[in-house]
């Protein structure tokens, strides 16, 4: 028999882990909101304080699934496409585009190919406290490389308390206060732990949540090559009913028959009037918390 992990060993080596310092800096889905946990405030709220409880894996492994994605804004909002190098092992466009201009030795070239690469997130399971009736929910938030953010919160109260928070009858719910920074956009400012206390009083429901297989490929999809070749170049991808494939919107008569609008933003093709593009591309070196803060399902 294997040796059970230790969730809290595990969730503090994977923080260690990704800290070390480095060298360098589809299918369609139908997206239900009740699936996805995030940190948005109304408008007309200044703060805003939300209680969750993490779930453990079944392994004892970490709970904090890493994934790697390119950040791309969309309509002057932010979303994240998964890497197919990263995440697949297959080609990735927005990776072809880097590499690319990496490969012309150029440090303008150098300094633009940031924009390009993919990023680390975190995914983890979680049960909304306000919501606990919309069941186990998914959180995706930004790995901060100045150590600044929501994983790094958690690892703080790892620290501070020395105990398993996603153990499911000695565990601890979080909670998180956001508050507006300086663009008077919503971020998490802390996270502190509760009591100790048992996942739900209701044995039942505490198995069904204990009891959630999917993992985060099953409410995020993972776009095709072509879906994202089109991006990089500069296009909006359409799902073309006839062709059976996604095509360039502009390719095709605005409003034509047969055509399925994606969610998505263009980005000039690498090498040709890049420069115009990389502004809707995001940079870890400069990202803004609009970025590291987007927990949309897309």
């Amino acid at each position: 028999m294997s040796e059970t992990k230790n969730p809290l060993e595990a969730m503090l080596a994977q923080y260690e882990e990704n800290n070390k310092p480095k060298y360098t800096k589809t299918e369609a889905k139908t997206y239900d909101l009740a699936n996805y946990f995030n940190t948005f405030i109304d408008d007309k709220v200044k703060s805003a304080t939300k209680t969750i409880r993490i779930l453990p894996t079944q392994d004892g492994s970490s709970p904090f699934t890493e994934l790697y994605a390119h950040s791309v804004q969309i309509d002057g909002k932010w979303s994240k496409i998964a890497c197919l190098k990263h995440e697949k092992g297959e080609p990735c466009p927005f990776c072809e585009a880097h590499d690319a201009l990496r490969a012309t030795g150029k440090d303008s070239d150098k300094e633009l190919a940031k924009k390009y690469r993919a990023k680390l997130f975190y995914v983890v399971k979680v049960i909304d406290r306000d919501k606990e009736h919309e069941g186990v929910k998914f959180w995706r938030f930004a790995h901060d490389w100045r150590k600044e953010g929501i994983l790094d919160k958690i690892q703080g109260v790892l620290l501070a308390i020395k105990k398993d928070v996603t153990h499911p009858t000695t565990g601890r719910d979080l909670s998180i206060n956001i508050n507006r920074n300086q663009l008077n956009k919503p971020t998490v400012s802390s996270i502190s732990h509760i009591d100790p206390s048992v996942l739900s009083e209701d044995a039942d429901l505490s198995n069904e949540w204990l009891g959630d297989t999917r993992t985060w490929e099953d409410v995020y999809a993972i776009k095709s090559y072509e879906f994202m070749e089109i991006v990089v170049k500069g296009g909006v991808p359409v799902w073309d009913k006839e062709a059976k494939c996604f095509v360039d919107k502009d390719s095709k008569t605005e409003g034509g028959d047969g055509i399925e609008e994606e969610i998505t933003m263009g980005v000039e093709n690498v090498k040709a009037n890049i420069t115009s593009a990389s502004d809707v591309i995001s940079d870890e070196s400069t990202s803004t918390t609009e970025d590291n803060s987007d927990d949309l399902p897309f």
